[in-house]
C-alpha cells in the first residue's frame, strides 16, 4: 500500500465508486460477501488497492498546504516539479501564530523563501507533508504570505 486505507466513514461516503472498482475488478456483490466471510486478507487487498487510486487522485489535487505552530508558519505551493516553502517566524518568543495574527507584529518577522525538487513522487511528498500535520489552504492565503516576503526583501534592500 502506497498510502493508508480509507477508514469506514470515508468508505460509507465513496460507496458508490468502491462498488463501481469492486465490479470492474469482477468483484460483484455474491463475491464481495463471500469474501468478507471468509477471505479478510483479500478484502483488505481490495480496500487498500481502492484507497491508494483515491488518494492518489485527491493528492494530485492539491496545490497548497500550511503547517503553523507557535513558534512558525510554513507554506507550500506544490508544483509539478518542485515545492515553494514560504516560511514566516518571530523575532519576539512571546508570539503565538496560533492565537496570534501576522498584523499584530508583522516589523517583528523573519520571512524566508525557498525551493526545491521532489526527492519521491510529488504525491507522496504532499502525502507526507499532510501526516506531519499540514492542513489544505487556498491560492490566496498562499499569496499573502508569498505577498508578505515580497514586501519583507523590499524593506531590506531599502
Amino acid at each position: 500500500m502506497k498510502y493508508r486505507s480509507l477508514s469506514n466513514e470515508e468508505l460509507a461516503e465513496l460507496e458508490n465508486e468502491f462498488k463501481q472498482f469492486l465490479i470492474s475488478n469482477n468483484v460483484y456483490t455474491e463475491e464481495w460477501e463471500a469474501l468478507n466471510k471468509k477471505k479478510a486478507k483479500k478484502v483488505q487487498e481490495l480496500v487498500e488497492m481502492f484507497s491508494d487510486i483515491v488518494l492518489e487522485k485527491a493528492l494530485k489535487n492539491i496545490k497548497y498546504l500550511e503547517h503553523v505552530t507557535p513558534n512558525d508558519i510554513k507554506s507550500f505551493k506544490c508544483d509539478a516539479t518542485e515545492m515553494v516553502l514560504i516560511g514566516i517566524a518571530s523575532k519576539n518568543k512571546n508570539v503565538d501564530f496560533t492565537k496570534d495574527t501576522l498584523a499584530d507584529f508583522a516589523d517583528e518577522l523573519d520571512i524566508f523563501k525557498t525551493s526545491k525538487p521532489y526527492h519521491k513522487e510529488r504525491e507522496l511528498e504532499v502525502f507526507e507533508l499532510l501526516q506531519s500535520g499540514c492542513t489544505l489552504i487556498d491560492e490566496e492565503r498562499f499569496n499573502k504570505i508569498e505577498l508578505a516576503h515580497t514586501y519583507s526583501t523590499k524593506e531590506m534592500k531599502n
